[in-house]
């Protein structure tokens, strides 16, 4: 379980209470809005913020290097959007001819279905997931037009396609974002296997295009399950922000949205990520939750220490450095800790030390021809 808010770093407080209160921007002084925006900037939320501030003050009560910060936030936020957009246009008429179904993941679903969490948003990828039966055909559809893989080394080729849920990631000229083509939300040899057929099966169509988003309950799901299961959680306070978003908007637009999430959870085998989702987010950002959720937390909460060891580690990793500070030696552990356990909710053993040992083998052999080098 992570640490309320009042105990975090001053630098986080004030994000966090920025970001959930808006308005009380107004209050704060030019070395806290120094503070303020290096740290927002720092967790890639400056255009969160700025869409914020934006909705909730007017301009010119703030000082102006606050008022040019957050400006150029929003510009930049625009400038994604926009890239998201033309890159989904321009692969439109390749994903059409496949026939296939397909799904947009996270940001790029955000931005098409023009929900509130995509306001200020800085994605650096576009997530695409079909069905693995038509990854082959999309793939080489996608390479005729141009589209290159990031990474290109066998093994790294074969890691993605053996043992990952997607691609490696792709990359075009003329574009700015990378493409991610997936098959699944979460590896597919990993603790966690949720059902690719439900998610698919209960995907609604975007209004005016030929793409689909996952469905309210899944995309909650999919966002906790891709903090909380496949991520270290490094600098990764965006995320749960956007959880805090999906939650607040979907559970205003649908009476049965609690019960919904509950049922997916479990349906989906993603009850533990939900918790700590939903544990985080009310902490972190007050994220109003019913008591029927509160009743849900307490029968399915996972072990005393397992919540405590891993909320304590997390609270290090997931906000953002202090602006005026270097990362210790605590702060280094609890990041290692939590890429170990990262990889290990991926792979089984077995997998996992091959993998590992690998990676180690790679490293030493790039250290010995650098020092050849020189």
């Amino acid at each position: 379980m992570l640490p309320a808010a009042s105990a975090l770093p001053d630098h986080v407080r004030l994000l966090l209470r920025a970001l959930t209160d808006a308005r009380s921007c107004a209050a704060l002084g030019e070395a806290q809005w120094d503070v303020l925006l290096r740290a927002a900037r720092a967790a890639r939320l400056l255009g969160v913020l700025a869409a914020r501030v934006g909705s909730a003050l007017a301009p010119e009560i703030l000082p102006e290097v606050a008022r040019r910060q957050l400006a150029a936030g929003r510009i930049e936020a625009r400038y994604r959007r926009q890239k998201v957009l033309h890159l989904l246009a321009t692969i439109e008429p390749l994903l059409r001819a496949s026939g296939a179904k397909i799904v947009l993941l996270k940001g790029a679903a955000y931005v098409l279905q023009d929900l509130p969490v995509a306001e200020g948003r800085l994605p650096a990828d576009v997530d695409v997931m079909v069905p693995r039966g038509a990854l082959d055909a999309l793939e080489g559809a996608l390479r005729a037009a141009g589209w290159e893989f990031e990474k290109n080394d066998p093994y790294d080729q074969h890691y993605y396609r053996a043992w990952s849920h997607e691609l490696p990631p792709l990359q075009c000229a003329g574009q700015a974002l990378e493409l991610d083509l997936h098959h699944a939300i979460l590896p597919p040899h990993g603790r966690l296997k949720p059902d690719t057929d439900a998610l698919f099966a209960s995907a609604v169509p975007i209004a005016g295009t030929p793409y689909h988003a996952l469905a309210a309950a899944d995309q909650v799901l999919h966002a906790a399950a891709h903090l909380f299961q496949d991520s270290d959680c490094t600098g990764r306070l965006r995320d749960l922000v956007d959880i805090d978003a999906l939650l607040r908007h979907y559970a205003a637009a649908a009476t049965d949205f609690w019960p919904r999430l509950i049922e997916r959870a479990h349906r989906l085998e993603l009850a533990r990520p939900l918790w700590y989702a939903l544990q985080a987010s009310r902490r972190w950002l007050d994220t109003p939750l019913p008591p029927l959720i509160d009743v849900w937390i307490e029968r399915t909460r996972p072990p005393w220490a397992l919540r405590r060891a891993f909320g304590a580690l997390a609270a290090r990793t997931l906000p953002p450095v202090d602006p005026d500070g270097e990362p210790g030696w605590r702060d280094a552990l609890a990041a290692k800790l939590l890429e170990a356990r990262a990889a290990w909710l991926r792979m089984p053993p077995p997998l996992l030390a091959y993998h590992a040992a690998h990676k180690l083998w790679r490293s030493w052999r790039a250290t010995r021809t650098a020092t050849a080098a020189t």
